[in-house]
Order: C-alpha cells, then sequence, then structure tokens
C-alpha cells in the first residue's frame, strides 16, 4: 500500500517536472519573439556625415542648420572642421 502510494507520488513529480519543463521552454520562445519583434520595430534610420563620410543614427547625429537645410555629422567637431573647409572654399 505505501509503495503505490509512494510510485504514484514520484510519477506525480515528474508529471509535473515535464509540464514545468515545457512551458518554460514556450515561454522562452515568445520572448525571444517578442525580442526579434522590438528589435525590427526599434529600427532607426542612418545619416552620413558629410565630413568624414561615416554613418550615424539619426538621433544621435550632431544637427547643423546650413543653407537653410540641416546637416547632421557624427560630432560638433566634425561640423566645425567641415563649416572651416567649406567657408575656405569661398574666401577669395
Amino acid at each position: 500500500m505505501i509503495l503505490k502510494v509512494l510510485v504514484i507520488l514520484v510519477l506525480l513529480y515528474v508529471g509535473y517536472r515535464i509540464v514545468v519543463m515545457i512551458l518554460r521552454r514556450v515561454k522562452a520562445q515568445d520572448v525571444k519573439g517578442s525580442q526579434m519583434h522590438a528589435k525590427l520595430s526599434t529600427r532607426e534610420d542612418l545619416v552620413q556625415d558629410p565630413f568624414c563620410k561615416i554613418y550615424v543614427p539619426k538621433s544621435q547625429a550632431y544637427v547643423k542648420e546650413i543653407n537653410g537645410r540641416e546637416q547632421y555629422f557624427c560630432g560638433s567637431a566634425c561640423c566645425e572642421k567641415y563649416l572651416s573647409e567649406k567657408n575656405s572654399l569661398f574666401e577669395p
């Protein structure tokens, strides 16, 4: 009688562990799928720095209005170099 109870308890425990393992795998796959969707939906446009020609995310770019147009730079140093180079071209 006690042996039957122990066997039933062991089988219930093993069944419980199997169900928990399956649920964890399903949940992990859902998390991976939602993370991939989040990565795809948070893509951002890249803009090219006119001075050093590298690409930077638009939200992180240094923006300067030049001749009525917004120009995007990787930083203020490239913006300064661009402006000084542009001014030296137009000086007589």
